[in-house]
């Protein structure tokens, strides 16, 4: 582990490094190479460009403590229209009961340069919100005024913080270029860090020194800063595709995570753990451990425990979170702490995943069943790095029981679930078993195929072609279809037109909504002229629901392919021949099958009727980096099958 304390133990080594820009980085000096450049030499294809971000972190002294300061200044460059939305800008900032931390100083104004006439408009206060994204973090919004392409846009902004914990990581690469980003912490004697660098192995620029300035004093201690830069130059885009859980993984940037507090008596107290540490204090907190307790006591005044005893242990067990998910409702808060008390959540039958997935593990050990907490980091958070005990990686609590001998890893905040799946969101490597003397880590990915078979019954003339479409899909598939659709007719007949189908709009049949151990069922018909060219007709078997474009874009990857589950889906296509027509073209079989893919594609005919069916199954959740360029030619198989045309000519 890289790990320092900021003010003894790290020395940076400085790299004399020349920029090749020449870009002056002061807020309001913006110059005609910021203006002039109409794209980026590095990535010609770039939207937008990110010319500097620098920022900065320092402790303020006040009366009898000290506040956490951030500073950021930021300039970015508008190539395309698409880069326009680079120009909305989000702040987050911490919140923990009743104290806030504090976005001030804001400044922002967007430059333009139309006719040879150069302009500055400045950010109106006024157009600054706030937005709530989780029980812990909000956000301030703005979006850049007078945008569009060839702007150049600048802002700046301080966080001021009381929470020592919540030093500012520092992300050095965007979904973007970046020309030049540098980071600044000065450290004082009192709180020590430790660090992460992450997607890279070295800066571009690093340096470490004493600021020279006035010496400070705090209590008895005088000091000076022990200042740290950091800095890397030209910086590539981080090119996210599809089938990947976040760029959180992977992106560059520095992680902090505070180490050790030191009084001005010189006493001091670690607060970087270790994996026993951390779970040992979790039990004993009265928002985790200490919560789970409370609801097992409060768990005889809701079920009549000596009953419940006798039921089997899989009965019981679904008997328990078929009640939680049918009377308490999640507030779609992610949390590993409880938000509030057991007492209140009775009474609010509303909370966050901690709130609902504690208080089930309180009434599972009440009934005799063994459950554990879990904690977990979901996917948009990033993946858990297991060497680096840092507490601020985990944001859900999922819970892990013991049933006749199996464990189940289940979440009670979802009621459209089956009792032992996790949401897709949770399927995130690995997570930590809170439980007494023990460092355990379970993993959380599902093995178990989800899948979705289409039907089509395609009934064709010389000038109508009718079809009637059936779906069914099992597992995280029908999760997504209940959750997404249900029985709304109005939503999935917007998906279906959307798909650019005529429907039959009484057609419109939906089975198995609650019944979550059946298949989701979805049934509709639709209607359309067939496809002709000189007297032949064209029929694309599987209408348009085969894929059309590869997800996998990018000519390498250097992080792995995320399917989350195993993935198998079915299209069976029945056709009629048309009166008056034969086959005059049918697609090949094909087949390609082996331990990590197969593929199926089969035609036929007989006097009425010509079926076709394609199945395609991608057997693993995840693929290494090195299968990349295999499953690129899986991709472009499945949609070379899946998009080709039955043609019938007159006889």
């Amino acid at each position: 582990m890289k790990q320092f304390s900021f003010f003894v133990i790290m020395l940076f080594a400085y790299q004399s490094i020349l920029w090749s820009q020449s870009f002056n980085h002061d807020y309001g000096k913006v110059g005609k190479d910021d203006m002039s450049m109409t794209f980026y030499p590095k990535d010609k294809t770039a939207e937008a460009v990110v010319i500097s971000d620098i920022g900065s972190s320092y402790f303020q002294q006040t009366n009898d403590n000290f506040n956490l300061i951030y500073e950021r200044t930021t300039r970015l460059k508008v190539f395309k229209e698409a880069g326009i939305k680079w120009a909305s800008i989000e702040i987050p900032y911490y919140l923990q009961g009743d104290t806030y931390e504090e976005v001030f100083d804001i400044e922002a104004c967007t430059y333009n340069l139309t006719d040879g006439i150069f302009t500055r408009t400045n950010l109106d206060l006024k157009s600054c919100h706030d937005e709530k994204l989780n029980e812990y973090w909000n956000q301030k919004k703005f979006a850049m005024p007078n945008v569009k392409e060839g702007s150049v846009i600048e802002y700046r902004y301080k966080v001021r913080s009381q929470f020592f914990f919540n030093l500012r990581d520092w992300e050095f690469q965007w979904k973007i270029p970046v020309i030049y980003s540098k980071y600044v912490t000065k450290m004082i004697p009192f709180y020590q860090y430790t660090w992460l660098l992450q997607g890279a192995t070295k800066f571009d620029y690093q340096k470490s020194y004493v600021d020279q300035g006035l010496e400070s004093r705090f209590g008895r201690v005088k000091y000076q800063d022990m200042i740290y830069e950091t800095a890397m130059n030209d910086v590539p885009a981080f090119k996210e595709e599809e089938y990947i859980a976040s760029s959180e993984d992977y992106i560059i940037k520095l992680n902090f995570q505070l180490s050790k507090v030191t009084n001005t008596d010189g006493t001091s107290h670690n607060v970087f753990t270790t994996w026993p540490e951390m779970i040992k204090n979790m039990m004993k907190d009265k928002d985790f451990g200490g919560y789970s307790r409370k609801a097992e006591g409060s768990a005889s005044k809701i079920f009549d425990l000596k009953n419940l005893s006798l039921l089997p242990s899989q009965q019981k067990f679904d008997s328990i979170l078929n009640y939680v998910k049918a009377n308490y409702k999640w507030n779609e808060m992610n949390g590993k702490m409880a938000s509030k008390s057991v007492k209140t959540f009775l009474k609010d039958k509303l909370g966050n995943d901690a709130d609902i997935n504690l208080f089930t593990i309180g009434l599972l050990n009440a009934a005799g069943i063994k459950a554990f907490p879990v904690i977990i980091s979901t996917r948009k958070n990033g993946k858990i790095k297991y060497d680096y005990p840092f507490s601020h990686f985990f944001n859900y609590v999922v819970l892990l029981a013991e049933v006749d001998g199996k464990k189940i890893l289940t979440d009670a905040t979802i009621s459209l679930a089956a009792n032992n799946r996790i949401p897709e969101k949770c399927i995130n490597d690995k997570g930590l078993v809170i439980q007494k003397d023990k460092v355990e880590w379970v993993g959380l990915q599902s093995l178990v195929p989800s899948g979705i078979k289409k039907t089509f019954s395609i009934a064709l003339t010389d000038s109508t072609q009718n079809t009637s479409i059936q779906s069914y899909s099992t597992e995280y598939i029908a999760l997504d279809y209940r959750n997404d659709f249900g029985e709304n007719t109005h939503t999935i007949k917007k998906h279906i037109l959307d798909k650019g189908y005529a429907l039959v709009d009484s057609s419109i049949v939906v089975k198995n909504q609650t019944n979550i151990k059946e298949p989701y069922i979805l049934k509709y018909s639709i209607t359309d002229r067939p496809e002709k060219v000189n007297d032949k007709i064209y029929v694309s078997p599987f209408l348009r629901e085969a894929i059309t474009e590869n997800p996998l874009k990018q000519p390498t990857r250097n992080y792995p392919v995320d399917m989350i589950y195993p993935k198998k889906t079915t299209y069976f296509a029945e056709v009629n021949i048309p009166e008056g027509f034969r086959v005059e073209f049918l697609p090949a079989n094909d087949k390609i099958r082996n331990d990590q893919f197969e593929l199926e594609y089969s035609a036929s005919v007989n006097d009425t009727k010509v079926n076709v069916s394609m199945i395609y199954y991608f057997k693993l959740p995840e693929y290494e980096i090195a299968e990349y360029t295999k499953l690129k030619y899986y991709f472009n198989e499945i949609i070379n099958k899946g998009n080709e045309k039955i043609v019938f000519v007159r006889k």
